[in-house]
């Protein structure tokens, strides 16, 4: 939803033909073995240089294009390391997942990080081949060297030989769990690898201090491996306290909340270290967002252990945390200054889910719907993004802009959709309880495993998180504010497009209707979901999916596969193709007039599109008038006519489907009347109509009315744009 669909580019649908002819040549080689491998010597002194290029010249602040290809969805292996049957290099056939088996490879090249992390691998043969791994960390969460370093070996399950782009063919391992990093000690480690590690000195201190050593250079994997190993041999109950204690740590450092968790409350309890394991305690709280138990936790501390001057501003936090995630209190406009000055706008709020819940909504299979009766404005939803994937197009984040292109389904996309699979991937295997929020949304026809763990290792199926994403993610801007509220449309319905996106479960519940009911707005990594009308218990939420009006997304074809049955679109249906087309034509021309163009020839124009609509827009909204006729009343505003701009403005509103008593001059005619709102209409950013309205009442000394419109624009802006802290 609001993402850069490339589809329509024609330099990526040059790319993706190309892909399509590619993987269909592929195709038709499935299952033979390749023709012509190239020599060990010619692998390795290519990728020794492509490693060294890169690392002497690393990416700089330049704006370009990555280029990201999904294969053809395949599902990770869900069997034991132990069920598996034990191959070669030289028994790989082409293009087939070799399921049921499994390869030991050593790293013999430095990686290159690209789309992908790219090295050579060998087998025990001395046969081999390149590698390709998706989805792994970032540099700067964990070093490339860290990942595949050379000399690292590996188990990669079910190995998948493919085409390369270049015409020659690789390994390549998509689901984080098909691959299994193997300390060189241990036993799986072909012995010519091996390295023997065990004897009486190395007990379990030696590898806590081996382990300490790792911490100290922020090697934080390499460390809880290390302490790993140490509970293995034997470690006394001090001992044991202690290094888990550590591991925990390091858990914490690369984000394992659970695993932090586990360990501090699975050690063995000791008087001197209990300050510290409660610290630990709840710093994996916090980032499991169970900010209540946090508080509890800090409170404990703070009267234990006095001395700690810290705990009072950690409880403080904690406790807005909790105001936040249970009563929807926030402070808006902190949240606007730290959104405008981080980078990337990864936020330290919580979630407030508010009165929704989820529920069935007939033929469109699951929906989201008030638990009681909520105004115009209220706060249904302020949700932090599962994962977020920022792209600053001018800023130092250039390289994140990618082009994604999924063959399988003619699908392109511009922007951060190929990063967000991969954090979302990341965040699952890290913490796999936090799995069921994503794995349970709509999905499509995709058919995931019903495995979640093998050999106590988190399974994360890549492809079903990316056909997720493509249903269920969010383009967004840095801001609404600053999108709606700096030049631009002076109408209202926004066009544009974000290369920026996240993924928001609870809001993908939320069904899409022309005649919406609540809007989206985005602070950072925050969407803020609010009502746009008055609405009963049980009334089920809509918003748009696209903008109304984009005719390639009304049908069935569109891409989620709905087609939509509003009062608006079924009154499409019903009107005449030539009625629609003198409609389209009118849009067109009123988009043409300049200023210059007398407004007396912009109203003919609107009057004649009126007649284009069969029924009353309290009935069928006409949201192509909208924009029009706003402008009109800015016209007459600028124009020092305030009746007029009276008039259009509430003919504006009046095409959204409101129905407003008590606002007409002529009708009121002093400024102590009352607006009345009977009936809401669609929200089209409509506080600048408001705005508008306003303006021409105080013009004409109607004073209690321009109160009153101020009131509802403010409505309307804090539904728009999320918050009225920046009214």
């Amino acid at each position: 939803m609001d993402i850069d669909d490339g589809s329509s580019m024609p330099e990526f649908i040059k790319m993706l033909h190309r892909q399509k002819e590619n993987l269909r040549r592929a195709q038709a080689k499935r299952g033979e073995k390749p023709e012509f491998m190239a020599p060990r010597a010619l692998i390795v002194a290519k990728l020794r240089l492509q490693s060294m290029a890169q690392r002497q010249n690393p990416s700089n602040d330049q704006c370009f294009f990555k280029t990201s290809f999904l294969p053809a969805a395949y599902p990770p292996s869900t069997e034991s390391l132990d069920e598996l049957k034990k191959m070669m290099i030289k028994d790989l056939h082409m293009e087939l997942h070799h399921e049921g088996a499994f390869l030991v490879a050593r790293s013999i090249t430095p990686p290159t990080r690209l789309t992908g992390i790219l090295t050579a691998v060998e087998d025990e043969n001395q046969d081999v081949v390149t590698l390709q791994l998706y989805n792994q960390e970032k540099e700067t969460e964990r070093p490339v060297d860290d990942i595949i370093g050379e000399g690292t070996v590996v188990v990669l399950k079910n190995p998948y030989l493919k085409t390369t782009s270049d015409g020659s063919y690789g390994l390549r391992v998509d689901h984080l769990s098909d691959i299994i990093r193997l300390e060189r000690h241990d036993e799986r480690v072909p012995s010519k690898w091996r390295i023997n590690l065990y004897d009486d000195s190395k007990n379990a201190l030696f590898w806590k201090n081996l382990g300490n050593q790792f911490f100290g250079n922020a090697q934080y994997r390499a460390a809880i491996e290390r302490y790993t190993e140490a509970l293995k041999h034997g470690p006394t109950e001090d001992e044991e306290r202690i290094i888990k204690l550590n591991r925990s740590m390091a858990f914490l450092k690369t984000q394992q909340f659970e695993a932090a968790l586990s360990d501090i409350e699975s050690a063995p309890d000791g008087l001197n270290l209990v300050e510290k394991a409660l610290d630990r305690k709840t710093q994996a709280l916090y980032g499991l967002e169970k900010y209540r138990e946090c508080s509890h936790v800090l409170k404990e501390m703070s009267q234990n252990f006095a001395g700690n001057t810290s705990l009072h501003q950690r409880l403080a936090r904690t406790i807005e945390r909790v105001k936040e995630q249970e009563r929807g209190l926030y402070d808006f406009a902190r949240m606007q200054r730290e959104a405008s000055s981080q980078r990337p706008p990864h936020l330290d709020f919580a979630t407030y889910i508010g009165p929704v819940e989820i529920g069935l909504s007939g033929s469109k299979g699951r929906g989201l719907f008030t638990t009681r009766a909520v105004k115009a404005g209220d706060l249904l939803l302020c949700e932090k993004a599962f994962a977020h994937a920022f792209v600053d197009t001018e800023g130092v984040h250039k390289q994140d802009l990618t082009v994604l292109i999924d063959a399988e389904r003619d699908m392109i996309t511009v922007g951060g959709q190929a990063e967000l699979i991969r954090l979302v991937a990341q965040k699952i295997y890290h913490n796999p309880s936090m799995a069921a929020a994503v794995t349970g949304l709509h999905h499509g026809s995709y058919q995931p495993v019903d495995v979640t763990e093998v050999d106590g290792i988190p399974l994360v199926d890549t492809f079903l998180i990316s056909r997720i994403i493509s249903l269920n993610c969010f383009g967004c801007p840095l801001t609404t504010r600053d999108l709606k509220t700096r030049g631009g449309n002076q109408g209202g319905i926004d066009e544009k497009i974000h290369h920026s996106c996240g993924l928001w479960p609870m809001a993908s519940y939320i069904n899409h209707s022309c005649d919406r009911n609540a809007t989206r707005a985005f602070i950072g990594d925050f969407m803020i979901v609010r009502a746009t009308r008055d609405l009963d218990s049980g009334a089920e939420l809509k918003w748009w999916y696209y903008e109304p009006g984009q005719d390639n997304k009304k049908g069935a074809h569109n891409h989620w596969g709905f087609q939509c049955d509003c009062a608006i679109c079924t009154d499409d249906q019903a009107t005449s193709p030539q009625m629609l087309a003198e409609r389209k034509r009118l849009q067109v021309a009123l988009k043409a007039q300049g200023n210059s163009v007398r407004a007396g020839k912009i109203e003919s124009m609107l009057a004649k599109m009126k007649l284009t609509y069969r029924k009353p827009a309290s009935e069928v909204p006409r949201l192509g008038m909208y924009n029009f006729q706003v402008r009109l009343a800015i016209r007459y505003l600028d124009a020092n006519q305030p009746t007029k701009a009276v008039e259009r403005g509430l003919e504006a509103l009046g095409s959204l489907g409101f129905i407003i008593e008590g606002a007409t001059m002529s009708k009121c005619g002093t400024s102590n009347g009352t607006i009345l709102i009977k009936q809401w209409g669609v929200d089209c950013d409509i506080f600048k109509c408001w705005r508008v309205l306003s303006n021409a009442y105080s013009m004409l000394g109607a004073f209690g009315l321009a109160s009153q419109a101020e009131n509802f624009g403010k409505i309307s802006y804090k539904a728009c744009i999320g918050e009225d802290a920046s009214f």
